[in-house]
């Protein structure tokens, strides 16, 4: 009986420790405690184009069979909220520019892409995204699969405005302006 007691107990350890996990809280932090890298390509976003609009944020390499794979779906994101939201591809992997930009070819990526990103918050794996509202703060960070991304996507692009308009606070978004700019 005492076999099957411990039996029992060893079971529902094994199924506790392997049962979903609960999500994890966003951490906390801003935008403007983010830093891009050096631009490789696409648009050349200046702080005007980012008033009232929300910031994501796709660190990804091009060694990374993954990131390449979400990167068709952090295309269409960028597409479908190109009024509302703006998408840097941060290259994470120290990868040269001249072999960066045939992959951004390759992949017809309409959003800008820069040498890496650093902020607060430390992350080991990529792809890993980072999505700011109009406001600057942080509402999701995390891999792209997760089922939780996309609703951050939508929560921060609830407030945006779809023209960039006069007059808007820029909430943080000068961290983003490109070098030279």
């Amino acid at each position: 009986m005492k076999s099957l007691l411990v039996s029992l107990s060893l079971l529902a350890t094994t199924l506790a420790l392997h049962a979903a996990p609960t999500a994890a809280p966003t951490p906390t932090a801003q935008l403007s405690q983010f830093k891009l890298g050096a631009y490789i390509a696409g648009p050349q976003v200046t702080l005007d184009n980012a008033a009232g609009k929300a910031v994501l944020i796709d660190a990804w390499g091009i060694h990374c069979g993954p990131c390449l794979a979400s990167l068709p779906d952090i295309e269409k994101i960028a597409k479908r909220y190109s009024s509302k939201m703006l998408v840097f591809g941060a290259e994470s992997q120290g990868s040269k520019p001249e072999d960066v930009k045939p992959v951004v070819a390759k992949n017809k990526l309409s959003y800008t892409i820069t040498q890496g990103v650093s902020g607060p918050i430390q992350f080991s794996g990529i792809p890993h995204v980072f999505v700011f509202d109009t406001k600057g703060e942080l509402v999701f960070s995390g891999h792209p699969g997760d089922p939780r991304f996309e609703g951050a996507v939508r929560k921060a692009t609830a407030g945006a405005t779809s023209s960039g308009a006069a007059g808007a606070k820029p909430s943080g978004l000068d961290a983003l302006k490109r070098p030279g700019a």
